[in-house]
């Protein structure tokens, strides 16, 4: 097999080698002993001096392992193997540190750099070729993991357009009804569907489907397409639930199920009625915003748990006066937690509600107290939030 001499001392094999391999050591013979067992095992090497010519060599060759000496001049093997690792990215590039070591502190600096193994000097060809492949292995799982990700991602963005067409595209009067719906994954679990009757009065629907992500998501498209065909067909809110409880006990598995708060705001501004169907209780809020003048606590069970549930006993009817609000949450909002574990909580919530009293909307400060209270920390659960308020922009002419 032909050998060829480049840069740096650099030396390799044929384009049919196995892998390429960046030797990093300051001692000349311990490039040479390494770079002929690797030879060996059809491993095309590059070699470098210090850690400085391993970080340019890196970035020119892209080696599929590299073999890393610590102590060296111009630059350590811990800054070079952090530097590495920072220029792979997603690309796994395993990091053997040479050493003859005994002092732990030094061995756990190796790892918390990005070191993935050690080889003790002296060399030890059989060793040598184990730590391969097994690195070797490591790197196929790695690329399989990383195919089936990207195939994931694509599904989930075609299913994500599918999604934002059928289900969210097709809302009213979202310009004029604050509202946050805030995912915990790519999916959210939460929906929020609006639609005008034939009469014209306002129907919405906030929903909480177990779990999130895409098997969450999932349910929203059935739940759709009865809630937008039966509000246009006229069909009154008890109808159209039942048949969603109907189609979800039918299509979703067991311990999958929605919970749910519908409402029907009529064009005349002069009530509401609501059916709380397992979400944390509604707020009515007078026209000031921080007082709360009714409480819609859940009457009925999640939607798709039984295959039939009374929906008029579920019924909950209040007068309402120009320029108050209804407030509804998802669970998410008073489960979300802080860095320490700690859940917001119903308490928080309606502080911030008092907090807010005589702006436009109850949303900017309580979303300004989930921000603050969460500090930016990822959340487990969906957060979503709507209030609508009994303006006449909510109904233009």
């Amino acid at each position: 097999m032909p050998i060829l001499t480049g840069p740096h001392g650099m030396s390799t094999l044929s384009s049919d080698a196995r892998g390429t391999a960046l030797v990093v050591d300051d001692e000349r013979s311990n490039r040479v002993i390494l770079r002929a067992l690797l030879k060996r095992i059809d491993y095309r090497v590059v070699e470098a001096r210090n850690g400085r010519e391993a970080v340019e060599l890196f970035q020119v060759h892209w080696p599929d392992v590299v073999f890393m000496d610590v102590m060296m001049p111009e630059m350590d093997g811990y800054e070079a193997a952090s530097r590495i690792k920072g220029l792979a990215g997603d690309r796994f590039t395993p990091i053997i540190f040479l050493t003859a070591l005994t002092d732990e502190t030094a061995l756990v600096r190796c790892i918390e750099v990005g070191g993935d193994d050690f080889l003790t000097k002296p060399f030890n060809h059989a060793i040598l070729r184990s730590k391969l492949q097994a690195m070797e292995r490591i790197r196929a799982l790695h690329q399989e993991l990383n195919s089936l990700y990207m195939r994931m991602r694509q599904e989930e963005e075609i299913a994500q357009k599918v999604f934002n067409t059928a289900v969210v595209a097709n809302n009213v009067a979202m310009d004029v009804i604050p509202h946050r719906l805030q995912s915990a994954a790519i999916f959210s679990g939460d929906l929020l569907l609006t639609a005008r009757t034939p009469s014209g009065d306002l129907h919405l629907l906030l929903g909480d489907f177990t779990g999130h992500g895409l098997s969450a998501a999932l349910g929203a498209l059935p739940t759709a397409e009865v809630f937008r065909a039966m509000t246009a067909k006229g069909f009154s809110p008890e109808q159209i639930l039942t048949s969603i409880n109907h189609k979800l006990h039918t299509l979703l598995p067991a311990g999958m199920f929605l919970a749910t708060i519908f409402a029907r705001v009529p064009h005349g501004l002069d009530y509401v009625q609501v059916y709380n169907c397992g979400l944390p209780e509604g707020l009515i809020l007078d026209q000031v915003g921080g007082n709360i003048r009714y409480r819609l606590a859940s009457r009925l069970l999640p939607l798709g748990i039984l295959a039939q549930q009374d929906m008029a006993e579920g019924l909950q009817h209040v007068p309402m006066m120009p320029g108050w609000r209804v407030l509804l949450a998802s669970d998410g909002v008073t489960e979300a937690q802080n860095p320490m574990g700690i859940l917001f909580g119903q308490e928080r919530l309606e502080a911030a509600i008092a907090e807010g009293k005589g702006a436009s909307s109850s949303l900017d400060a309580i979303n300004l107290a989930l921000d603050v209270f969460c500090g930016g920390i990822p959340q487990a659960d969906d957060i979503s939030l709507v209030e609508i308020p009994y303006l006449p922009a909510l109904f233009p002419l």
